[in-house]
């Protein structure tokens, strides 16, 4: 049932006078509900209807970032990694290599070809008469510049290259570290570790180690 207004007013001649007005609308209760629930839920959870999905990204901002992933070289590997020239001169001293001899791979982080042998260089270790005989290091030439000395006197023009060293330290040999060389460098290996005389050991011309002699 409609209610109406009523205004009374005064008039000198005719006294009181009725005056009947039009009903008031009714407010829209559905539009009044909505304006209420949406203040209500964000007087609860503390931000305003408006910019409520940045205050909850900004809210996640605290969050830890992921890991990145891992570059090529520095997933595991067998290898020890060297970082300083005193860390490579350490590797060699008959104090720290257990008597062993001392492999040392040269690469860089940029160097296609050292990626495609960084793997099978990894299992080369796993060979158990070479793991034996030998000490695994690798060395990324961008990282330690201080060595840039040693790797011209060792003659090393390119990499991946590797470098070979007696159970004293001495040179014994240096050959290609590249993945089409990777059978001739475990071939090479397990001479030298064979050899009896390793100060005569050279390389044929097809990258094999051989006696001068």
């Amino acid at each position: 049932m409609m209610l109406s207004r009523q205004l009374t007013s005064h008039t000198p001649a005719a006294g009181r006078k009725t005056v009947a007005l039009a009903p008031r609308a009714s407010r829209p209760i559905r539009a009044v509900t909505a304006r209420v629930l949406e203040r209500a839920v964000s007087d609860a959870i503390g931000v305003s209807s408006t910019g409520s999905a940045q205050s909850y990204a900004d809210d996640d901002s605290d969050e830890e970032e992921e890991p990145r992933p891992l570059r090529w070289w520095e997933k595991p590997c067998s290898f020890k990694e060297i970082k300083s020239l005193a860390e490579f001169e350490a590797a060699l001293s008959p104090a720290n290599n257990g008597g062993k001899m001392t492999v040392v791979d040269f690469y860089a982080g940029w160097c296609a070809c050292c990626k495609s042998s960084f793997v099978h260089l990894c299992r080369i270790p796993s060979n158990k008469f070479l793991a034996e005989n030998y000490n695994f290091y690798k060395v990324n030439i961008e990282q330690v510049n201080d060595l840039a000395t040693v790797l011209k006197k060792k003659g090393v023009r390119g990499i991946p290259y590797v470098l070979i060293f007696d159970r004293d330290g001495t040179d014994i040999i240096g050959c290609s570290g590249a993945f089409k060389k990777m059978d001739a460098l475990k071939k090479n290996l397990d001479f030298i570790a064979r050899a009896e005389d390793k100060k005569s050991l050279v390389l044929d011309p097809n990258g094999f180690v051989i006696n001068r002699s």
